[in-house]
């Protein structure tokens, strides 16, 4: 590969990898993944060490701890890896593949549609269930479409999205750390009332690494719809930088043309959130709409990413 692409090598590779990876994802079945695994050890060592009857400052003490055990050991002993094998691309482009989060949930919003439009909302809740951190027992037909559009492409945005930028950018183990660090954020809501001091550290770190993330998302989303509209909306009202998933949703609000946001109910706690979008409620169709968006954007970062290597790559090797 390295004299197939000669110059380019270096520069063509990590699109490539990426585009590889988007690819193996797909065909891998949801079992393979490595999220769950590591939700579930991350959800035994919060049983370990934290201790919500504690003094605030000592629950943060022991999630910070937690959050380096759980990412600097993993980082350290896939970078020594990759120094041994023989085909360090290829292993990196596997262990990405099981780092995104497959087709599972594009493939349950058919069947969460098709729910609904039987009248089986309470089956829909259930298959909706896995893939958002909200309470999903007592959502609406138009809560469980807002909830479908905006946790998918939470998850997105987290996952694929993330990778896409960090990994070209600083190289495999900065992004390991990005995603690491993202799905921890997840599995230690400081909103859920037991990680509220627990899961600091990941959520801040989390929230600020997001930023360049969702705002090139969010620009992405802009230029397909009612880009005047969502670009006024976006430099509206000014939101916490802290807070960028609230961009994400307005421009995706303002592409399918219907409202997003609103209040939700994670574990009982009623969280506060503005309301995005035009006045006008999402249906099943928007769901489905929704996904082949985010499936576009996608590719469109893909390609950028070749473009842009490429052009690079031809700059200087015409320098040289």
């Amino acid at each position: 590969m390295e004299q197939a692409l000669g110059p380019f090598y270096h520069w063509l590779m990590p699109p490539l990898i990426m585009a590889a990876a988007l690819l193996i994802n797909r065909m891998l079945p949801g079992s393979w993944l490595l999220a769950p695994r590591l939700h579930q050890v991350a959800d035994a060592l919060a049983a370990k060490v934290n201790r919500p009857q504690r003094a605030p400052s000592q629950q943060r003490l022991a999630g910070s701890i937690a959050t380096a055990l759980m990412v600097l050991p993993p980082v350290a002993l896939l970078a020594a890896a990759m120094s041994l094998a023989a085909y360090p691309g290829a292993l990196q482009c596997l262990l990405i593949a099981l780092c995104l989060p497959g087709d599972q949930q594009r493939q349950q919003h058919r069947l969460l549609v098709a729910q609904l439009h039987g009248g089986l909302k309470q089956r829909a809740r259930q298959t909706l269930a896995p893939f958002t951190v909200r309470q999903t027992d007592s959502l609406s037909e138009v809560g469980l479409c807002k909830a479908s559009i905006e946790s998918r492409l939470i998850q997105e945005a987290g996952t694929t999205f993330s990778w896409l930028l960090y990994y070209p950018l600083l190289g495999f183990e900065a992004a390991l750390t990005v995603w690491l660090i993202n799905q921890l954020a997840r599995q230690w809501l400081p909103w859920r009332p037991q990680y509220r001091n627990f899961g600091h550290l990941c959520h801040t770190l989390a929230s600020v690494l997001s930023i360049p993330v969702n705002a090139l998302l969010a620009f992405t989303l802009s230029l397909y719809g009612n880009t005047l509209n969502c670009w006024k909306a976006l430099t509206g009202p000014r939101t916490p930088v802290l807070e960028s998933r609230h961009w994400l949703t307005t421009a995706m609000a303002y592409h399918l043309n219907v409202q997003l946001g609103g209040p939700l109910l994670i574990d009982n706690q009623r969280l506060e959130r503005p309301r995005v979008g035009p006045a006008y409620t999402p249906t099943t169709a928007t769901i489905l709409q929704a996904d082949r968006l985010i499936q576009f954007a996608r590719w469109l970062w893909v390609a950028l990413l070749v473009l842009s290597t490429s052009a690079v790559a031809m700059i200087q090797a015409g320098a040289w």
